[in-house]
């Protein structure tokens, strides 16, 4: 029986090749699945420390949706309660960062830079003291989402080391219009609604596609197609970690957005911007996200 308000770290992603890179470092404990309002959360440890892992989904919505499920799921009523929030995860890169590199922003903006709200002083403290060896190989990964082992097949060498920076700004914003966005049943490492590696992992798990597809299809599909340009001036840019950070804020919880870099500078093979760049790197940037996340918890 779990102790009355024992305290764990949750710790967030985004898309099924992110948990999965996040779970690779984590011991799922006994009976680690917890549903809540049909999300899935896994109870486990990781680097040493209790957490809960939970995919949001991609989208601000998604993720504010996700996080407040999580504060209001795991109370001390439960016997388990949230003592900090990380997020780990890709992201497109700014002026300072190459692909693969991770950034760990000390402010996230909501409104492209209008207003900045800080993460946790003591978080990125610890963060500034991290040294961690990153993947300079970048992967394929598992892009079906249907292979809890898949082999290992390497794409290509970066030709430099990939550097952690810490410090700097972070903008998270989508194109849905407000509207979550749907996961896809069994869409690959990007589109889909579940991770590989749960032990709850189930072909006919549909995540949010039934109640989200509609309102998306009609409010947010066409706004969905503006493919934004990346911006010098943010260190890392994504669709979720300030709107998580935003509920953990409401909650007085600790926060901190820890961000790989799939798309942006560096690219050794040129290929074009994003779309084609994310989806080629983003195996490499999820698992240095990962890897610093790991070492993140072990400090």
């Amino acid at each position: 029986m779990t102790p009355l308000g024992e305290q764990r770290t949750l710790v967030l992603t985004a898309f099924p090749a992110e948990a999965d890179a996040v779970l690779s470092h984590t011991t799922l404990d006994p009976d680690p699945v917890v549903v809540a309002d049909r999300r899935h959360f896994y109870l486990g440890t990781m680097s040493g420390k209790k957490v809960i892992v939970a995919m949001t989904g991609i989208g601000l919505v998604n993720a504010t949706q996700t996080t407040e499920t999580a504060f209001s799921r795991f109370t001390a009523a439960s016997g388990i309660t949230i003592g900090a929030v990380v997020f780990s995860g890709v992201a497109g890169g700014g002026a300072r960062l190459r692909i693969a590199d991770v950034a760990i922003p000390a402010q996230w903006t909501l409104d492209r830079g209008t207003t900045f709200h800080p993460v946790d002083p003591g978080m990125l403290a610890t963060a500034q003291t991290l040294s961690v060896a990153l993947e300079d190989t970048n992967t394929l990964g598992n892009p079906t989402g249907l292979c809890k082992n898949p082999p290992v097949i390497r794409l290509n060498k970066l030709g430099r080391l990939p550097q952690l920076v810490v410090g700097g700004d972070g903008a998270s914003s989508d194109n849905n219009n407000g509207q979550a966005f749907p996961c896809i049943p069994n869409g690959g490492d990007v589109f889909g609604c579940q991770p590989c590696s749960v032990p709850d992992r189930s072909l006919f798990y549909t995540g949010n596609f039934f109640q989200a597809v509609g309102p998306w299809l009609k409010n947010a599909l066409i706004s969905n197609l503006d493919i934004a340009t990346l911006d010098p001036a943010f260190d890392a840019m994504d669709n979720e970690t300030a709107a998580a950070q935003a509920v953990a804020n409401a909650h007085g919880i600790p926060f901190l957005g820890i961000r790989g870099i799939s798309d942006g500078q560096g690219d050794p093979l040129r290929l074009p911007p994003f779309p084609v760049s994310f989806f080629f790197y983003k195996q490499i940037a999820a698992d240095n996200a990962a890897l610093v996340t790991a070492a993140f918890m072990q400090s």
